[in-house]
């Protein structure tokens, strides 16, 4: 979906000279600041930080409004507290038509908004952030973020299943976007600050800025690659934003944990069988939300805009069997899986005890599975990466007290199996290992079982290679329009037009007096497609090809006798040195819309040298590229490229 309006096209249609003078003001900075990677992205990082911290307070502040004033006023329903809210008991929704209605009302109208206003907003946001990345040259429509926000704050507020990154991402990426184009920057600088917006947003409102900066640079990929050009402005934005943060909403983290401890080898082959549940769940949450999108909701026969109000409907018939799977649910996970902490123990209750069974946890799990695809297959706003915690961690819960009912597994407390359970789930249907390793890390502030994330994470994006929550990912940098030519053109770049071989005989020149008449049967007679076109004194004065010839020949029987081959040379020529790389050649061969090129002698343009074909072209690039891939030879000198003439 085009995630471009005309107004985007041209950001400053006054004629103010204001935003040209700040951006070569920041190219200058930019060149002080020569770290690779960084340019004038890297300057603007920090203010686009500043927006995305600010996007993350109010983001959350209004989302509590509408959990007190809704969920609580309206549905009287009290979600377990973590450690971002207050302590208040844990009441369930009432009456029943209220649990259906509130829900529907939310989907409709975010299904209202979102596709009357910008329907690229609809479904998980960070999709749309990877698209504007990989194909929309770093463009968000201005409006779309605050659509997203307003969208996805009425659809969690009123019960929905999903979570808040895919808004906070496009919260950052959109004003990132946006700064770029009032910078007139160049593509390659808008997409790093819409990632760097992005790292922001997620890093401050999950309390985690390093694993914000990880997430924006790798989920763009469904294989291990890392966006690295973005990392330092990544960085720079998720210090800012969780900085600014930090001034409005005390920085804890999402969840308390008990001591936890890593007790070595012994430990792994439970966190291993933790593994392959977590995979085999993720395989079916993934076919799940695609599947409800493509072959239930997609084609039903009503508005686009009414589908969510369907999903908030059916949303709301299962949240009278499980009322845990509406909203986000990170209370849910703290107060019925890890248990509560001390400072919000209620009632008395001992601290770090889990509310729910594992039979009830594994329930929960897989009914969140289906509301998260009622609610967002079905059209509405919000994020994947809550409601992937959500199933991770009640996976991890019921899985570790299964264990410790079996008599195994006593000596590893049953919360560490849901801090490597969300972390291990999410790395597999989102393809982030190092992201969900030290996002988790920093939402549950220990470090302490990061031997078990790191296996867990590792081993689940190895399992899962074929599936993924992000339909947008590609798989690594060669396969992305953004990088599109990037690693051609730097191959081709490293090589001369000397070294490709240049063509010196067989070449069909022509005289700049030969008449037409003469001209066609010499050129019917030959079996070249490029014509030097020289003077009396031998220097090339033009060139034409078939294609030129075949448009002469249209009404040449009434002007042909006037007409020689200099009439029909191209000019200027579009010829090449022995001395320029193939992709000056490559480029210039494409302007002149042929398979070969002049090359001149570097003192003497007008003298013809040779040609250089495409094929020959091709041929150096492949030897190249070979040679890169083979490595040093064993003599020790090497591979490279063979020159013309030289043995092989």
């Amino acid at each position: 979906m085009p995630v471009e309006d005309p107004s985007a096209t041209d950001p400053s249609p006054a004629p103010s000279r204001r935003p040209g003078i700040i951006a070569a003001g920041l190219r200058r900075l930019a060149d002080l600041w020569a770290t690779p990677g960084v340019g004038r992205a890297g300057i603007c990082s920090p203010l686009v930080g500043v927006v995305a911290g600010l996007g993350a307070v109010a983001f959350l502040i209004s989302l509590q409004f509408m959990y007190a004033h809704v969920l609580g006023g309206l549905m009287h329903f009290s979600m377990p507290p973590t450690l971002e809210g207050e302590a208040r008991a844990v009441s369930y929704p009432w009456p029943w038509w209220m649990v259906v209605l509130l829900p529907t009302l939310g989907g409709l109208f975010s299904g209202w908004l979102v596709f009357t206003f910008a329907p690229e907003a609809e479904g998980h946001g960070t999709d749309a952030m990877i698209r504007a990345f990989h194909k929309g040259g770093g463009m968000i429509r201005t409006r779309v973020p605050f659509i997203k926000a307003v969208a996805s704050i009425v659809t969690i507020g009123t019960g929905g299943s999903a979570g808040q990154e895919g808004p906070i991402a496009q919260i950052g990426a959109g004003f990132g976007s946006y700064l770029g184009r009032v910078l007139r920057l160049p593509a390659s600088e808008r997409r790093l600050l819409v990632l760097a917006g992005a790292a922001g947003g997620v890093g401050a409102i999950f309390r985690a800025p390093l694993g914000g900066a990880l997430f924006a640079g790798e989920v763009l990929y469904s294989s291990t690659a890392f966006e690295a050009a973005a990392l330092l402005p990544c960085l720079a934005s998720a210090i800012v934003a969780y900085s600014t943060f930090a001034l409005f909403i005390t920085p804890r983290p999402v969840f308390a944990m008990p001591p936890l401890t890593f007790q070595g080898l012994a430990d792994l082959p439970m966190y291993v069988g933790l593994t392959l549940l977590c995979a085999a769940v993720g395989w079916g949450y993934t076919r799940s939300f695609y599947g409800l999108r493509d072959r239930f909701f997609h084609p039903m026969p009503i508005p686009r805009k009414l589908k969510p109000a369907l999903g908030g409907l059916m949303l709301g018939l299962l949240a009278l069997a499980f009322p845990q799977v509406m909203a986000g649910g990170y209370g849910w996970v703290q107060w019925g899986a890890i248990g509560e902490p001390p400072e919000l123990a209620v009632g008395g209750g001992s601290p770090f005890v889990p509310n729910m069974s594992a039979g009830l946890l594994l329930a929960a799990a897989l009914a969140k599975i289906v509301a998260t695809g009622f609610t967002i297959s079905s059209g509405g706003s919000g994020g994947v990466f809550g409601p992937s915690m959500f199933i991770g961690g009640m996976l991890g819960g019921a899985y570790g007290q299964l264990l410790h009912s079996l008599g195994f597994a006593d000596s590893i407390d049953p919360s560490a199996f849901v801090l490597v359970g969300m972390g291990g789930f999410f790395a597999g249907v989102s393809k982030t290992p190092l992201t969900s390793i030290v996002m988790v890390s920093e939402m549950t502030g220990s470090y302490s079982l990061l031997v078990p994330l790191m296996l867990a994470c590792g081993l689940n994006v190895a399992l899962s290679r074929r599936w993924t929550m992000y339909e947008e990912q590609v798989g690594s940098p060669v396969d992305s329009p953004a990088h599109q030519g990037d690693f051609v053109v730097d191959v081709l770049s490293r090589l001369k037009v000397g070294e490709a071989g240049v063509r010196a005989t067989g070449i069909e020149t022509l005289p700049a007096a030969l008449p037409f008449d003469r001209l066609v049967r010499k050129v019917a007679a030959s079996s070249e497609g490029l014509f030097p076109v020289l003077d009396a004194e031998g220097r090339m004065t033009g060139v034409f090809t078939l294609h030129d010839l075949r448009l002469a020949l249209l009404g040449s029987d009434a002007w042909g006798p006037l007409v020689v081959a200099d009439d029909l040379a191209t000019r200027p020529v579009s010829a090449v040195t022995v001395h320029d790389d193939l992709h000056t050649a490559l480029r210039r061969m494409t302007e002149l819309n042929t398979d070969e090129i002049p090359v001149v002698d570097p003192a003497d343009r007008t003298r013809l040298v040779g040609l250089l074909s495409r094929k020959a072209l091709t041929a150096a690039y492949t030897s190249l590229i070979e040679s890169l891939r083979a490595g040093p030879s064993s003599s020790g000198s090497p591979a490279g490229p063979t020159k013309p003439g030289e043995g092989g």
